[in-house]
């Protein structure tokens, strides 16, 4: 049989060899290279038609078989059957629907077949307007030749320039043009065998047409294929039954004699699919895959397709898969070169078919820009994929190019619980209602997961990592497909590019633990599919759920092709030519174009610099400057010169006045000539001090970054006290910005940033407030301004921020307080202050000396840090959350814990002599501040990924990177210290002499800056100062004894209980806190100070620290100087109220003002400055540090002119008493009154203060209160509910009365009036008011808000009794405790002091996971410590930070390791011992199936688990216990009528445990504990659980935290003796320490 092919290029190379057989003889007309191989070339062209029918004819040709369209569109099927020519092909008349794409437009439309809106017209006016109009709309365009293009001629419009330009071009060639709307999706093509009368769709492929990875550049002719088509074959069942149908009616009703291929490309979205376009013909790539996956004999295909036969067709397909590779020439689809010789090596094992190649003169050669495919086929894509790649290597020519994406590597997953445990989804739904007031029938929310990996890469990790079988239903490979397809309404959120996704480093983290794929990339998403939803309400929901500046949505259908990014590294560094010369207009509008923080005065001077220097800057050092010099870093408004105006028209303006010139005279006295600046108020006082030897305890050094003073600790240690000498620090921080427009990123990254400052210092920072600033934050949601998110989504999701950061990196949150304003809808105030301490002897401040290095370590640079320090110093416009995604970054709080790790070291900390954290300015600030005289490296700093210009790698943030200085002759000690603690860390500069700041990349100068220029810190700024009047607010001087307005006003905002947002921050973490944010016997009675014992590093710490803050932002609002002036009374007041004594109160200042515009605006933070200077100045408590932020406004909109005074001092910690009213004394007050001009006896205050502190002292005063903003009866109530009752008798119930006290005490004192007793009920004035209704409004007022939870009853479990081992058999003295630590533990420490008091011998692993290496070396160590050890503990945390999505994954996968499981085993076998799991432990334990099996496997759907609470929110709180077995070496002798009060802190504590799986816990003794009231909805409460053996137990409770002298105001606090049981266990005889 004589087969005659017509083309030239890959496909038919393809059809060719598809068909070839021995008695079929094959020729090509013309054929290429390789075509000669398979059949005989003709040398006819394709488009020589009379030509080819002659052949035919003169060479007995049984069938043509026609590959390209160009001889359809001119007939040759026509021509071949007049001359009886059996022919497979089109005729030209069908042929129309390639030849003119309005044609098929028209058709399409014409029989209701779903396409994209067009215009097809001759007109170029008409063309440019619609297209335009399209443009507008949807921000593209498609536009389209209406003829023969080869594949070309389909062009996507992003702009008008580019639009003109192309419609130009398609009228030069094309009477016609289609314009048509851009539709986004998933693009698929779908060949089809047809004869008009039966159409058979082949099996699906996916083309490649751009050039570039990531599709990406101008489209080809195609660059790779493969079948079948993973995403599209979801869709082949709905196309067959709901499309192809209507194009046969179609056929048929046109009398369209439509026989051959019919190749339909479609787009694919959310909103259905759609036909864009018609081809008559076979694709090329595509046919090279399609064949390679039917099984019928080709030629019996084409043949029954022309004598229309199909019907009788049974296309056989088989479950091979298929990959073609095209490789090009260089330069293709653009100019490119021809005849470069072609070599093949042997050993390929794909198929090779040749597209653009030649034979002459014996050599094989390059013809055409594509020019081979290489094609592999395998029963699964991995294979496939890896054998094209290999053989390609193996072919070569000059300039050959190829893309490295091709073939579906990247695979998808969806995760979601399953319904009984989808609480989130649940919450949401009604978070929505609640919110937007939109009923939704149902939401479901699916984790997405992109992975790049191989097939068995991926089952590995499906429910190890990706999800978890008792919780979870998963979908991947078909499943994922088929469910996507499924999907009505959806919307899709995404992280930005270059934010960081904690989710995807868990995936890949804990991956690596489990496959071997170096090149492991993911991407994560959160699709929601919405049910029940109308159209107009979608758009709602995703503004509700999607904050533009950190995500985005992205499309549901389309799988990436690759994840992998290729940026090559990027030297661009622009230079700014004829800079030198600018005028100052140019100069205004080059800020302008350059969104600079800088002044046109600081402009000038850089402009003046860099003439002297004889050239013009670069980006870099325009770059650096602009940050160097921003509000941020250099506080340029809290240095600018005052010119100071004062007009005294009240009593009020007497006494600022006064106090003005009470500072002026410390200036006199002082001799200081400078200017006045409003900085100087806040440092003046510590100046005087120290001059008059008044001030010794303060460190004074030029590197600290927190506020630093010398203390004394007692130490208890061995039975003996000592005083050591210790640096305590703190230090307080605002991100306003950042959390205003995105508030879990801003406010986690408020937290880091504070911690970073004495961080820096080396010291150990254990103790943390947040303070936050809102409107109203239950306004309706449809109010929110434009511009703005809405004030529940900005207070919400910055409490979780904070929270989670906190909670994350290990750092007790000691305090929880929310100011509310209308001004702060101008700007969120998001403020943290933390504590901290470290050895005095630790900690070095050493100046570097020339030849000393910077060592950077900890976090990657990346685009997400760029502009915070020059962001943060703007102010808050409309278009902000729109363009300042990359001022906000996500925290990684794990990886600076690490750090806290290495500098409480002492041995690595005393090797530091300056160091300096990357908070505002990145490399450039961080680095450039260490030394006047730097070498840095740019190309040293470890990057998050390539491509980042010199500018971005100088100023990029970050969280969690420090950078130290160090002897180069300490690098490889310091280093060695860094990889213990699972750190990076990378030299990346040197200290010079030459005082200048050199920037290089490899050899290339990047920057160069002289210090002498930075440090001017750019211009100097002088403003005038008019002082506006004040007069004394009415809120200090109206007076209200009407008890029933407090129904009302207890539900306020501002005195509302906040117990639901205070118990999503962990207060107990670090085994030292001394007063619980909440108290009380029912634990909601708020404390006004945060106080925690200072750690120490042996012993027990006797000192405690005390901070407390003092603010009202009304009062403020009415009076700067007495806002300024009872802020910092009320913070003293704090203190002396808990016991406090005067000694050493220092204090710091949080400034929050609006934009410094105008002269009045000047007097606004003047006056609190003044206000606060005459309290300071009284009491000689200076403020030795501050933090400001100088941009509140937001159009006409300001916030409240804030000053938060934050006091901190230390006291013994037997000193300290609590807020919350026992009903145990006489209620009483200690008044200051206010004189007339709204301020108080200074002296008077010092004097009640004195007494206050000797009647606490001596026991008389069992409770105080230091009087706020909330008013007299609010200040009692919230210190009295589930305490006592009580009676009142007062008239001024709700007005502030700062200074004042209420106390609780035994016997009457002079300075003491009596104002009512304790009782049963609430008695104010003569009223009993209504319990029930007071407790409803106050508890649950801010619900909708701070979702609380449903506490449920336990109803009693009994335990069968069975016999176990209480004595091990290997007898040690002093048993060893093995302590984990992976990534994201917290617990260490505490969990460490617990074992050692206990008389354990301890010893914390670190698991480093930084590569390979590192994860084989922790392996081997951690197996090797299991076999020496008798307990192994697994504390709490957040493994990865609970990611992904779920805790304890990278726990459970090390425990999961063979390895490991096997050194378990030999640890509870052959050394008989125990195990613990607290907390994050626990989850790692039930994961792991060693609870409750004892053993290591991979739990399935049935069996036990921990999951979310049902408030799909952190619970940090106490609750209380109950044991239920004493038979366990944990538990032997524990008192089971005894209830057990301690404190958790979890998000996935709910235990979840079928009926089945009970019955077997409790016939076998196993479940340990169980809640009394379950806060987390835990099965059958259950707390924790025991192995059958009773040698491992779990619990979520934190027993390890509890120690003597902690949460003084949480009553009944009480653990089981674990600890010293377990230890008891291995001993001859029990000894106990407790």
């Amino acid at each position: 049989m004589n087969i005659l092919i017509i083309g030239s290029g890959g496909r038919e190379h393809a059809l060719g060899k598809k068909i070839a057989s021995k008695n079929r003889k094959i020729y090509f007309a013309p054929g290429n290279g390789g075509t000669s191989s398979t059949g005989e070339n003709v040398d006819i062209q394709v488009d020589e038609i009379e030509e080819l029918v002659d052949f035919a004819k003169n060479n007995s040709i049984d069938f043509t078989i026609v590959g390209p369209e160009l001889p359809l569109c001119e007939g040759i099927v026509d021509e071949f059957e007049k001359n009886n020519l059996k022919i497979f092909g089109v005729n030209k008349s069908a042929s129309r629907f390639e030849s003119s794409k309005g044609f098929t437009k028209e058709f399409l439309n014409k029989y209701d077949i779903n396409t994209a809106s067009y215009l097809k017209t001759d007109d170029k006016s008409e063309a440019i307007n619609f297209a335009k109009d399209l443009l507008e709309k949807n921000n593209k365009v498609v536009l389209k030749r209406d003829g023969l293009a080869a594949g070309k001629g389909v062009y996507i419009i992003e702009n008008n320039e580019e639009l003109v330009k192309f419609i130009d071009d398609i009228f030069a060639k094309d009477k016609d043009i289609v314009i048509e709307e851009y539709i986004d999706g998933f693009e698929m093509s779908l060949l089809c065998l047809t004869d008009s009368k039966t159409i058979i769709p082949l099996p699906t492929s996916k083309d490649h047409k751009k050039i570039y990875d990531k599709e990406l550049g101008p489209n080809t002719g195609g660059m790779g294929t493969y079948a079948p088509n993973i995403e599209a074959e979801a869709y082949k069942e709905k196309i067959s039954e709901d499309i192809l149908p209507k194009i046969l009616k179609g056929f048929n009703q046109e009398n369209i004699d439509y026989r051959g291929v019919l190749f339909i490309g479609f787009m694919i979205n959310e909103t259905g699919i759609y036909v864009l376009e018609f081809n008559v013909r076979f694709g090329d790539p595509e046919t090279q895959v399609v064949l390679e996956l039917i099984d019928n004999d080709l030629l019996e295909l084409l043949m029954s397709t022309s004598e229309k036969n199909l019907k009788d067709i049974d296309l056989k397909i088989n479950d091979k898969k298929a990959v073609c590779l095209v490789l090009a020439s260089e330069g293709y689809p653009k100019s490119y070169e021809t005849n470069k010789e072609i070599s093949i090596d042997s050993g390929i094992n794909s198929i090779i078919y040749h597209a653009g190649t030649k034979e002459e003169n014996g050599k094989l050669l390059t013809s055409a820009g594509r020019v081979l495919n290489i094609v592999s086929t395998s029963y699964n894509f991995d294979e496939a994929i890896s054998q094209v790649y290999q053989d390609v290597d193996r072919i070569n020519f000059d300039n050959k190019y190829y893309r490295t994406d091709i073939g579906p590597s990247v695979k998808r997953v969806y995760v979601k619980r399953k319904d009984q445990f989808d609480f989130a989804s649940h919450n949401l739904k009604t978070k929505i209602k609640n919110t937007l007031d939109i009923d939704i029938e149902d939401i479901k929310i699916y984790n997405r997961y992109d992975i790049e990996t191989s097939d068995d890469n991926l089952k590995k990790i499906l429910y190890t990592v990706l999800s978890e079988a008792p919780v979870d239903e998963v979908y991947a490979f078909d499943d994922a497909i088929n469910l996507q397809e499924s999907f009505k309404k959806t919307i899709v959120s995404q992280y930005l590019p270059g934010q960081f996704n904690p989710r995807e480093k868990g995936v890949i983290d804990t991956s690596l633990l489990i496959i071997e794929d170096n090149e492991l990339a993911v991407k994560a998403s959160t699709v929601y599919e919405l049910s029940g939803v109308k159209d107009c309400d979608i758009e709602k929901i995703e503004d509700f759920l999607i904050n533009p500046v950190d995500s985005q949505q992205v499309s549901l259908i389309g799988i990436p092709t690759t994840l992998k990014v290729k940026n090559n590294k990027n030297l661009e560094n622009i230079t700014f030519y004829n800079f030198r010369e600018y005028k100052d207009e140019q100069l205004r509008e080059f800020l302008e174009e350059n969104s600079m923080a800088m002044s046109l005065d600081d402009i000038k001077l850089v402009r003046d610099y860099f003439k002297k220097e004889n050239r013009d800057p670069n980006e870099t050092e325009i770059k650096i400057l602009d940050t160097y010099w921003s509000d941020h870093c250099r506080h340029t408004t809290f240095n600018t010169f005052l010119d100071i105006e004062f007009d005294t028209a009240t009593l009020l303006d007497e006494a600022i006045r006064d106090s003005f010139e009470k500072y002026l005279q410390m200036r006199r006295v002082l001799d200081i000539k400078k200017p006045i600046n409003l900085m100087s108020f806040g440092t003046i006082l510590s100046k005087y001090m120290r001059k008059n030897d008044n001030f010794d305890d303060l460190e004074v050094s030029s590197e600290i970054n927190a506020c630093s003073i010398y203390t004394k600790v007692r130490v208890l240690k061995d039975g003996k006290e000592s005083l050591e000498d210790y640096l305590l620090m703190f230090k307080n921080e605002t991100h306003n910005h950042p959390t205003e427009i995105e508030p879990f990123g801003g406010a986690s990254t408020c937290l880091g940033g504070a911690i970073r400052d004495p961080l820096s210092g080396r010291a150990y920072v254990y103790q943390a407030m947040r303070l936050s600033g809102a409107a109203n934050i239950k306004e309706d949601y449809k109010d929110t301004l434009k511009g703005k998110l809405a004030q529940s989504k900005i207070t919400n999701e910055a409490a979780h921020g904070y929270s989670s950061y906190g909670n994350q990196i290990g750092l007790a949150t000691g305090l929880i307080d929310e100011f509310y304003h209308e001004g702060y809808k101008a700007k969120r105030m998001e403020c943290g202050a933390v504590i901290a301490a470290a050895p005095a002897e630790n900690v070095k401040r050493l100046d570097p000396k020339e030849g000393d290095i910077v060592i950077l370590l900890g976090g990657k640079t990346g685009r997400d840090g760029i502009g915070g320090a020059t962001g943060s110093s703007k102010s808050h416009k409309v278009t902000s959350i729109q363009t300042e995604s990359a001022q906000v970054q996500k925290g990684n709080a794990p990886e600076e814990r690490k750090i806290q790790r290495l500098f409480r070291n002492p041995e690595a900390a005393k090797l530091i002599k300056k160091c300096n954290d990357f908070g505002a300015g990145g490399v450039a600030v961080a680095i450039g501040e260490l030394a006047d005289g730097i070498d840095i490296h740019l190309d040293k700093v470890p990057l998050k990924y390539q491509g980042l210009k010199p500018f971005e790698i100088a100023i990029s943030e970050s969280q969690e990177r420090m950078a130290v200085v160090i002897d180069k002759d300490d690098k490889d000690l310091f280093m060695k210290y860094a990889k213990e603690e699972n750190l990076e860390a990378t030299e990346v500069a040197e200290v010079t002499s030459d005082n200048t700041m050199s920037m290089y990349y490899e050899n290339e100068v990047i920057a160069k800056l002289s210090y002498d220029f930075i440090n001017t810190n750019g211009a100097g700024r002088y403003e005038d100062v008019d002082v506006v009047s004040e007069t004394v607010p009415e809120l200090l001087t109206v007076k209200d004894d009407d008890p029933n307005k407090f129904y009302e006003k207890v539900s306020s905002l501002d005195i509302a209980s906040k117990r639901n947002l205070i118990e999503m921050f962990d207060s107990s973490v670090g085994r030292n806190t001394v007063l619980n944010p909440l108290g009380g016997h029912k634990l909601l009675n708020p404390a006004q100070v945060m106080s925690a014992r200072i750690p120490v590093e042996e012993g027990v710490s006797k000192t405690a620290s005390l901070m407390s803050y003092g603010f009202d932002p009304t009062l403020s609002s009415g009076s700067q100087y007495l806002g300024g002036y009872y802020a910092v009374i009320e913070s003293i007041s704090k203190l002396v109220a808990i016991g406090s004594d005067l000694d050493q109160i220092r204090l710091s200042f949080q400034e929050f003002y609006e934009k410094m515009d105008n002269s009045k605006a000047w007097s606004k933070p003047l006056k609190s400055l003044i206000g606060a200077f005459e309290v300071t100045n009284h009491f000689s408590m200076p403020p030795i540090g501050g933090k400001d932020s100088m941009s509140g406004t937001f159009e006409d909109i300001k916030v409240p002119p804030t000053l938060i005074s934050f006091a901190v001092t230390t006291e013994d910690v037997e000193n300290i008493i609590t807020n919350d009213l026992k009903g145990e004394g006489k209620l009483g007050i200690i008044k200051a009154d206010y004189k007339k001009d709204g301020t108080i006896d200074l002296d008077k205050l010092e004097e009640n203060y004195k007494n206050l502190i000797g009647d606490i002292r001596e026991g008389n005063i069992i409770s105080a209160i230091a009087l706020d903003r909330k008013g007299l009866l609010a200040n009692i109530y919230e210190q009295a509910i589930g305490n006592t009752g009580f009676t009142l008798e007062y008239d001024n119930l709700y007005n502030p009365m700062y200074g004042s006290f209420v106390v609780e005490y035994k016997n009457d004192r002079d300075y003491i009036e009596s104002i009512g007793n304790f009782s049963e009920d609430i008695i104010v004035n003569g009223e009993k008011l209504e319990e029930d209704r007071l407790y409803e409004s106050y508890i649950h007022s801010l619900d909708e808000i701070f979702p609380g939870y449903e506490e449920i009853k336990y109803q009693e479990l009994k335990n069968n009794k069975v016999t176990r081992k209480l004595k091990s058999k290997k007898i040690v003295d002093k048993p060893r405790a093995l302590i984990l630590a992976a990534p994201g533990t917290n617990c260490e420490w505490d969990t460490q002091e617990a074992f050692k008091k206990a008389g354990a011998e301890t010893n914390i692993l670190v698991f480093k996971n930084q590569n390979e290496e590192d994860i084989n070396e922790s392996i081997d160590l951690l197996e090797d410590e299991l076999r020496k050890s008798q307990i192994f503990v697994i504390p709490g945390g957040f493994s990865l930070g609970d990611e992904p999505d779920g805790s304890a994954k990278f726990l459970a996968n090390i425990l999961r390791n063979e390895k490991i499981s096997k050194a378990i085993d030999y640890l509870l076998d052959e050394n008989d011992g125990l195990i613990l799991g607290i907390c994050n432990g626990f989850q790692a334990l039930v994961k792991t199936g060693l609870l409750p099996y004892g053993k290591v496997l991979i739990p399935e759907d049935e069996d036990p688990t921990l999951t979310n609470n049902t408030s799909s929110r952190h619970i940090a709180t106490f609750v209380n216990t109950k044991t239920l077995t004493n038979n366990s070496p944990w538990t032997a002798g524990v008192d089971l009528d005894q209830t057990y009060r301690i404190p958790i802190s979890h998000g996935e504590g709910r235990f979840i445990v079928s009926e089945e799986k009970l019955k077997e816990l409790l016939e076998n003794d196993q479940v340990f504990s169980v809640y009394e009231s379950s806060p987390n909805g835990s099965n059958y409460n259950i707390e924790g659980i025991l192995s059958k053996d009773g040698k491992i137990l779990g619990r979520m409770g934190h027993a390890e935290r509890i120690d003597d002298d902690l949460f003084k105001n949480v009553y009944d606090v009480k653990r089981e003796n674990i600890f010293e049981n377990a230890v008891n266990y291995f001993r001859k005889e029990n000894i106990w320490n407790f």
